[in-house]
């Protein structure tokens, strides 16, 4: 609570930085673009091809139970968002409409879910790109949305964990194996369908 006060204390400030802050958080191309450029592109590195493949798919495999647990807690524990909790007086950015977020609970943010999942993956395939990641994904994704009242600290940190956890679980050797072969089997039977149908997907 305090952490959320702090950052909405710079709420209504400046006009044009509220509206950049909710370009950002509603703006789905920009968040995943990024992330999903990486990933393309530690794929088609030549060192270490397989291992870094299996570690960048057990993360979007991973992603998918992730948010599905997500989903769930979600609908499982009553939280107002931060715009809407009666108990806190929450200074709305300018632009930023309260009364579309009554009928979503705030615990755990889904964006964090996914994309601490995927950020995950890319560490397992690169350290230095995965802590990048991390640091993009705090930043560009996940803070937008707590200056904008849509999540608390909490509720990124939970996402965040769930995300996270069951990528890294997804990447321990006995399991990103059997869990990705099926997919690299598909790549090298019909590369084409494969490309196609991930380029669909990212």
């Amino acid at each position: 609570m305090t952490y959320s006060s702090f950052i909405n204390g710079f709420a209504q400030r400046s006009f044009r930085f509220d509206q950049f802050v909710e370009f950002l958080s509603n703006y789905d191309l920009l968040k995943g673009i990024l992330v999903f450029a990486l990933i393309w592109w530690l794929w088609f590195q030549n060192e270490d091809v397989r291992r870094k493949r299996e570690a960048l798919l057990a993360g979007m495999i991973a992603s998918i139970p992730a948010l599905a647990i997500g989903l769930t807690l979600s609908r499982l524990i009553s939280r107002p968002r931060p715009l809407n909790e009666t108990q806190f007086v929450f200074r709305a950015p300018y632009g930023e409409n309260a009364a579309g977020w009554v009928n979503f609970n705030s615990f755990p943010s889904d964006h964090a879910v996914l994309f601490f999942a995927l950020a995950t993956g890319i560490f397992f395939a690169s350290r230095r790109a995965g802590w990048s990641t991390f640091v993009y994904v705090t930043t560009m994704i996940c803070l937008p949305r707590l200056y904008l009242g849509a999540h608390y600290l909490t509720d990124i940190l939970g996402g965040g964990a769930i995300g996270t956890s069951l990528a890294w679980l997804a990447n321990r050797q006995a399991i990103r194996k059997p869990l990705t072969s099926w997919a690299l089997q598909w790549l090298d039977a019909r590369p084409a369908q494969f490309y196609c149908f991930s380029f669909l997907v990212t």
